[in-house]
């Protein structure tokens, strides 16, 4: 790269670094909270906690990628205005190639981060982190449950036993109220916890189900004879809310095993995680272009950093939001797959497009409109609002 490049490249990778930091703590830090409930299972949860929230890191660190990226190139183009550089290589007949390249460096690099975490790094990170919970929880009803009392293992999970020898677990009550729809209720003479396949179950042996409705107070009753739940989160291994597909390899969710009962069952979850893990690394390349679509071009101060950022932004949250939603109708009909592998692409597509064609997307009349709108709504708050000038003359008087 050129000496310019370079002093881009830097540029925008310090933005970049610096936004994705920040908002992967913000992130973190909530997951964390969220999970915080677990501490209070055991003394040894206390000091795993930290390793175990480090485990959802590299997840959380591969969804804002391309948001930090976004923000960073903005900030990077922007600062490049405010400080009449990128009017001097303009002056200078500096090709746009020379804002172009850095950036796009940078985009591919996100992208090969983000193939590896989805595929390598992500799935053994997830399977970590589902396997801490369990090792707790295990904890939790083997050790740390005292006969006779009611104790609160998570919102709206209470469980009590008779008596724990070791592993296996004699009485064992469990009330579970997390659905608003629904209150389950489960009695087991006696109960174990069971190493298979690499995870721990509890499998619960002789026992009743109360199921009540909360919606029309109907009560049902099902005995069983066995009955699993796993210990990540202590649902039934029969529902199909306890599947993490994060944790299958990829190689896993290529060739599924056809006598896999969550395969037979849930197929279409498959198509899903797939789907995800093979666009994901498209997300930086497409906001990376949008953000040389709309902050590239060369303007004066009096224009502003605002509009870019905003324009930004909401072009990037729309269409992640438009992924997300497609990917949840992923599980009803496998048909809408088309429509996450395409709408990254047709995004860069469209973004080549606008650069190909030099369109200056702020100054589009419908962006100015809304620009000026926003400005005359600030301004009529700032009326409202006590000025300096007005304050500092009643000191005076």
């Amino acid at each position: 790269m050129k000496l310019i490049e370079r002093y881009i490249f830097k540029r925008v990778a310090v933005y970049s670094v610096g936004s994705l930091a920040a908002l992967v703590m913000i992130v973190w830090i909530v997951q964390v909270l969220q999970r915080l409930d677990i501490v209070r299972t055991s003394a040894t949860a206390a000091g795993n906690i930290i390793w175990i929230a480090l485990m959802l890191m590299p997840d959380l660190a591969a969804g804002v990628i391309p948001f930090a990226l976004l923000i960073g190139a903005i900030q990077a183009l922007n600062s490049l205005n405010a400080d009449s550089e990128r009017a001097v290589i303009a002056a200078a007949g500096g090709s746009r190639k020379v804002i172009f390249k850095p950036i796009l460096y940078l985009a591919f690099g996100a992208a090969a981060i983000i193939v590896i975490n989805s595929n390598f790094i992500g799935p053994a990170a997830s399977s970590a982190f589902q396997n801490g919970i369990r090792a707790i929880n295990a904890d939790a009803i083997s050790l740390f449950l005292q006969p006779g009392r009611f104790e609160r293992v998570q919102d709206g999970l209470v469980m009590s036993i008779d008596e724990a020898r070791g592993s296996n677990v004699r009485g064992l009550f469990l009330s579970d109220t997390r659905d608003p729809a629904l209150d389950l209720t489960y009695f087991a003479r006696e109960a174990q916890i069971v190493e298979r396949e690499g995870q721990s179950y509890l499998v619960l042996d002789d026992g009743q189900l109360h199921r009540r409705n909360n919606t029309n107070g109907t009560v049902s009753i099902i005995e069983f004879q066995t009955y699993a739940f796993d210990l990540a989160n202590l649902r039934p291994v029969e529902t199909g809310d306890w599947i993490r597909m994060s944790e299958r390899s990829t190689r896993e969710l290529l060739n599924p095993d056809p006598n896999d009962k969550v395969f037979q069952l849930h197929p279409n979850q498959f198509v899903e995680e797939l789907a995800q893990r093979r666009t994901d690394w498209l997300f930086p390349i497409a906001f990376a272009l949008w953000a040389l679509v709309i902050a590239s071009h060369p303007r004066t101060n009096r224009q502003g950093p605002g509009p870019a950022m905003a324009l930004g932004l909401a072009g990037a949250l729309s269409l992640k939001a438009i992924g997300f939603v497609s990917l949840s109708l992923i599980s009803k009909n496998p048909r809408y797959a088309v429509v996450i592998y395409s709408l990254p692409a047709a995004a860069i597509l469209f973004d080549i497009w606008l650069l190909w064609r030099d369109v200056n997307v702020i100054e589009h009349p419908i962006v100015r409109r809304f620009t000026d709108g926003f400005r005359w709504v600030g301004a009529q708050l700032a009326r409202l609002l006590p000025s300096d000038r007005s304050t500092s003359g009643a000191g005076r008087a």
